[in-house]
């Protein structure tokens, strides 16, 4: 099909750098096109790269959608994965929380030494935490920023 190959095109890359889910009312306008005309598109992305059978998949739903690695192949290719600017220290913590899913800031200081709650601002601006008041401590959580960055899917 040579007609709308372009906006194929443009969709593909488009997901391609984002790196993260991105609206079809995005995508559409990338490409010029209706958001109904860039969800078709992206279907007809989707069907093209499940019959390749590569490493690599569209995924999407109603509103939104992106080009990922195949779970299979993260293990073997994740250290190529855009380096983020976190500490080494802020990045275990961050680890910590999302294999928990949540946690008590409190409790940190169990399995970490030193200043904590320098690390635990670092996530929170990078956006891969959120902490809600909970008592006298604070209720973290990983974000779906921090699930989109590192390709782990729902964090809720």
């Amino acid at each position: 099909m040579v007609i709308g190959m372009d906006e194929l095109h443009t969709i593909e890359a488009a997901l391609f750098i984002a790196n993260r889910f991105v609206t079809y009312k995005d995508l559409g306008a990338a490409a010029n096109v209706s958001p109904q005309k860039a969800k078709e598109l992206v279907q007809e992305l989707k069907e093209r790269y499940d019959t390749l059978g590569g490493a690599v998949e569209v995924i999407g739903d109603d509103e939104k959608a992106t080009l990922q690695v195949r779970p299979q192949y993260l293990n073997s290719v994740s250290k190529f994965s855009k380096e983020t600017d976190l500490s080494k220290k802020a990045t275990r913590i961050l680890a910590l929380v999302a294999k928990k899913r949540q946690m008590l800031q409190s409790e940190l200081k169990h399995y970490f030494r030193g200043e904590i709650y320098a690390y635990v601002t670092e996530l929170k601006e990078a956006g891969y935490v959120e902490a809600t008041k909970y008592r006298n401590t604070r209720l973290l959580r990983p974000t779906q920023r921090f699930a989109e960055h590192f390709q782990m899917g729902e964090t809720q």
